[in-house]
């Protein structure tokens, strides 16, 4: 439905010619994401294993498009397709080299995967009923349309500080959560005048936040206008360099509302001032269409239960919604292609996926309600479960995310047969929102929730997986409010607690209009009060249940957790050089070998080069190119010290020159790159103040080693601490940790205070483990 940008062909070839470069191992891991993550294309749990998530504007895909998709996902081995929180869809379990086919026959088929990933404008989403809403304002699918037409099309959308996130409500309601976006419209009318309110900031990230209203009122033609004006104010003042606090709603802890605001007036009124501010908007309408098909008639309990569940009717006169359920919105490729096959005959306009992992069909004359039941019956999709087990959303988790801590999608699916054998009231809890995320972010979206949980790590002698508790989310225009933490429970607990917090609110439900008021009123005690009932978490001999996780064969930790692949980006390329520096004066300090150290010297002078050549957007194509770039980038405009020029120079004409003499001045280079990167401010500026002279003959310090081999966690880790404690900056560190939790555990704890971990090697049964001090 969206259009495709005019140079996407020509990234796709890109693409590919990377992949190549890649494989051949001419360009570095890091350098490759910093591409591969834009277009949508991440790494899963299992190395060498990704998956490509394509846009769909407001949820939005054709029978056809579906029926390709899955086509597409077949033919590149992969048999399951996931719709997102995001109405968007993913197709797993692919290898590297397939990526660039799937992505070519994508766009044969008119849909895309740029920007399904990376600091980037993300998929924008609407209410998954607009159109079809007999209460809506109007629709709002048009005006997603077009600005996704829009941003997709400007360069700026791609090299942002971190995601951005918009969506577009059609009523009151807010039920695309526009009020937690980084950018949301409402839709409202003035004197007979189709408009939005606006709202900017909003996230359900880490430290979470509802978006202040920015406008009360814009014409829609202005949709573009502001979202650009937003775009660029982040752009200008977001922090590039903390990728941890890199999201638009940091510019408003940092700023305060008044200011940011003030700086958002400023450039829209020079967007407005220039010109050039017209969106199109596409003559889309929520199209029907009755197919040559003759009308089955089902009679039975089982389908007016299935119709009272999943049914509803539309503002379209003898027209009808349905809900197609899959749980933790995985589709099976086989039942893709089946859906989208069958649905053909009732028109373009029928399928949108939802915020809650399922699909949505639309416009199905009321004579077919009967074909489209037994079609689902047929192709094996359950129609028979309350509403509640199969509208609860969880990410991926620590099944496939690198992120995860704990298996959302696992405690969701022992929660759900908890539910399903109560004998709880189900379909009286129909609109009660449960969200799981495997990790503190909010892929799943737990901070919107009713009652939502987040993975963390539990500990006693040992780690166990746990969830922290959020309930009380609300959504509306007025008085929007994120799930407050309310408690914490052992992901073993967690199926038990939920039923019987049920159980509390249905014997209390008739005195309260919805389960938000009454967690508001006294859910948060009868949380807590149910909480102090599940806290002793037995010892591991007692009961080893709680200390795997749910669907795991294995005991609980955090191996295979590694870094997320959302920010990647140029801090990637940064750390890239970083980490080479630092590695390779570990190196030096560990042999006498004269060539060995020489060469180890060039990749320093190298690696602080070519370092922050990129926040400049500068990537040279040979050596000569990038030591000219440092020379009349850095040195010449003040920011290294001149004293170094004649060093790179040098380097630059004679790579293979002895530079063994000039190790101190080297080490000095790129301590001054390093401080001068650790002082960019959060746009990528460096102070212009003239660099320090030469005047120190730093040394590298003797390396200390310790041995905590037989210590457990955590007091392997404060043994740690405290002979940190006692070095200077810089300053090595040996640790000898035993395999398991210590080596699982000690290093990432270190590395989360700062200090840098330099190396890890396995030694028999144990770990070596390389620190520097910050």
């Amino acid at each position: 439905m969206y259009s495709l940008p005019d140079n996407l062909t020509e990234e796709i070839e890109n693409y590919e010619a990377l992949i190549s470069d890649f494989l051949d191992k001419k360009i570095e891991p890091a350098k490759f994401k910093a591409t591969r993550v834009p277009m949508g294309i991440y790494e899963q749990r299992k190395d060498g294993t990704f998956m490509v998530r394509v846009r769909c504007a407001g949820g939005y895909i054709s029978p056809s498009q579906l029926e390709q998709v899955a086509s597409i996902a077949k033919k590149y081995g992969s048999e399951l397709l996931h719709i997102t929180t995001r109405q968007e869809i993913q197709i797993q379990n692919i290898t590297l080299q397939n990526t660039v086919n799937i992505l070519k026959d994508l766009y044969q088929i008119g849909l895309a995967s740029r920007g399904g990933g990376g600091n980037t404008v993300r998929n924008i989403m609407a209410s998954v009923d607009s159109g079809i809403d007999p209460n809506e304002t109007f629709d709002v699918f048009p005006y997603t349309v077009a600005l996704t037409n829009k941003l997709i099309a400007e360069a700026d959308s791609w090299t942002l500080p971190r995601k951005f996130k918009i969506a577009f409500s059609n009523t009151e309601e807010d039920t695309a959560y526009s009020t937690f976006n980084d950018l949301g419209f409402i839709a409202k009318e003035k004197d007979g005048v189709k408009g939005f309110k606006v709202f900017i900031g909003g996230s359900l990230g880490l430290k979470p936040m509802v978006s202040p209203v920015l406008f009360e009122f814009i014409p829609s033609g202005e949709i573009g206008l502001v979202a650009d004006a937003a775009k660029k104010l982040f752009s200008r003042y977001g922090n590039r360099k903390n990728k941890h606090k890199a999201r638009l709603r940091y510019v408003f802890y940092k700023l305060g509302k008044g200011n940011v605001f003030n700086l958002y007036q400023q450039i829209y009124n020079e967007l407005k001032n220039a010109g050039n501010n017209q969106i199109i908007i596409p003559d889309i309408k929520s199209t029907t269409n009755l197919p040559d098909l003759k009308p089955q008639d089902v009679i039975g309990s089982e389908f007016d239960l299935w119709r009272k569940r999943y049914v509803k009717t539309q503002k379209q006169d003898g027209f009808y919604s349905i809900i197609v359920p899959f749980i933790f919105g995985n589709v099976p490729a086989d039942i893709a292609h089946s859906l989208g096959e069958y649905l053909r005959q009732f028109g373009n306009d029928v399928i949108r996926f939802s915020m809650r992992q399922n699909i949505h069909l639309r416009n199905i004359p009321e004579q077919y309600l009967g074909n489209i039941y037994n079609f689902l019956l047929k192709t094996g999709i359950n129609t028979g479960e309350p509403l509640l087990l199969n509208t609860m959303a969880s990410c991926t988790g620590a099944d496939t995310c690198r992120l995860g801590i704990c298996l959302s999608r696992g405690a969701l699916n022992g929660l759900r047969k908890e539910l399903a054998k109560s004998k709880l009231a189900l379909d009286e809890l129909g609109d009660i929102k449960i969200n799981i995320s495997g990790c503190p972010n909010s892929c799943g979206q737990q901070a919107s929730a009713d009652l939502g949980f987040y993975g963390i790590v539990g500990r006693n002698d040992r780690m166990y997986p746990a969830y922290e508790i959020v309930a009380g989310a609300v959504q509306s225009e007025y008085n929007a409010k994120l799930a407050e933490q309310v408690g914490k429970i052992s992901a073993r607990d967690l199926p038990e607690f939920t039923v019987k917090l049920l159980e509390k609110y249905l014997s209390k439900k008739i005195n309260y209009k919805n389960f938000s008021s009454y967690i508001a009123s006294e859910g948060k005690k009868n949380i807590t009060d149910l909480c102090s009932k599940f806290n002793n978490i037995p010892d591991f001999e007692e009961d080893k249940n709680y200390y795997f996780d749910w669907g795991s064969e294995n005991i609980f930790s955090l191996v295979g957790r590694g870094l997320g692949e959302c920010s990647a980006g140029l801090f990637d390329l940064i750390d890239l050089d970083m980490n080479s520096i630092i590695n390779n004066k570990e190196k030096i300090l560990q042999t006498s070998d004269r060539a060995a150290i020489n060469e180890y010297l060039y990749a320093i002078i190298y690696s602080s080069s070519r370092m922050l050549l990129i926040t400049k957007g500068i990537e040279p194509k040979n050596d000569q190119e990038l030591f000219d770039a440092f020379i009349n980038n850095f040195i010449d405009e003040g920011l290294i010290n001149q004293e170094y020029k004649y060093l790179v120079k040098k380097t630059k004409q004679n790579p293979n020159d002895n530079l063994i003499p000039d190790k101190d001045n080297i080490y000095l280079l790129s301590d001054a790159v390093i401080e001068l990167y650790e002082n960019m401010d959060d746009s990528l500026h460096f102070k212009t103040e003239a660099a320090k002279p030469v005047t120190v003959d730093k040394k590298a310090e003797v390396v200390k080693i310790k041995d905590f081999r037989g210590i457990k966690c955590p007091l392997n880790f404060v043994k740690t601490k405290i002979e940190l404690s006692a070095l200077k900056s810089g300053d090595l560190l040996e640790i000898l940790l035993d395999d398991g939790e210590p080596i699982e555990n000690v290093p990432g704890s270190v590395k989360s205070e700062g200090h840098n971990i330099i190396k890890q090697d396995r030694i028999d049964n144990y770990w070596s483990v390389l620190i520097q001090k910050n």
